[in-house]
């Protein structure tokens, strides 16, 4: 990668492991936010009174971000504790058991069809 240019457009909150590890092979590196994920605050009462009134199986979340919004959505709602976390990846389960939850299925193809596998 020594002397080759890489430009990463990706989310602003995303992690430094790829720009890392292309400068440390040499590459010269420039990041652009390309979008930053935000919280739909007018989503909150109608996934809290969702929540309430009817319980769910599973809660899908495609990012560590999906995770840690949707918990500050639902505040001291409490969840089914045999509710499934299915989550895209490792990086997304981990954030889901910091999270509290304990049932988790994760996509070893870290993509959508990867998550319905890890569901089915």
């Amino acid at each position: 990668m020594t002397g080759k240019r890489v430009l990463i457009a990706r989310a602003l909150e995303a992690r430094e492991e790829l720009p890392e590890g292309l400068r440390a092979r040499g590459a010269d590196v420039t990041v652009v936010a390309a979008y930053a994920t935000v919280t739909d605050e007018s989503s909150k009462e109608p996934l809290r009174k969702r929540l309430e009134a009817e319980p769910v199986d599973v809660i899908t979340f495609t990012s560590a971000s999906t995770v840690r919004n949707f918990m500050s959505l639902i505040g001291d709602t409490r969840l089914p504790e045999d509710v499934v976390a299915a989550c895209i990846g490792p990086i997304t389960a981990d954030a889901a058991r910091r999270h509290g939850f304990r049932n988790i299925a994760s996509a070893s193809e870290h993509t959508i069809e990867g998550l319905l596998e890890a569901l089915l």
